[in-house]
């Protein structure tokens, strides 16, 4: 039996519970930085039918341009949050090392927009 690594860094949880997670495939349409802002991003994507604007807190490791034109993971059931003024109805989803640095999670581009991940 392989041991639970994580498993005393966080709770567990039922399966149930990450299937209400709508995680999908879209598609970076434009980045800008946030003026007054040292860490936030704002992204304009694209899940096919559907665009929406994601703001993320990556700018003091990655530019706008490292982001523009990638598909990315995304979560899209939160509820929407103003930051900086700015309305966010999404997340996006990366690798987080302790030491805090972020690493981007790229989709293969064969994978279409707006396809459900789990």
């Amino acid at each position: 039996m392989v041991p639970l690594l994580f498993a005393s860094m966080s709770e567990l949880y039922d399966v149930e519970e990450f299937w209400k997670f709508d995680m999908r495939v879209g598609l970076i349409k434009n980045a800008e930085r946030v003026p007054k802002s040292k860490k936030l991003i704002k992204l304009t994507v694209s899940f096919g039918e559907e665009e929406r604007t994601i703001v993320t807190g990556i700018a003091d490791q990655y530019s706008p341009e490292d982001l523009l034109g990638k598909k990315m993971i995304f979560v899209l059931n939160l509820k929407p949050k103003s930051i900086m003024g700015i309305e966010s109805n999404g997340m996006l989803v990366v690798a987080e090392e302790e030491s805090g640095r972020v690493h981007l999670i790229e989709v293969k581009e064969e994978i279409p927009v707006g396809t459900k991940v789990w």
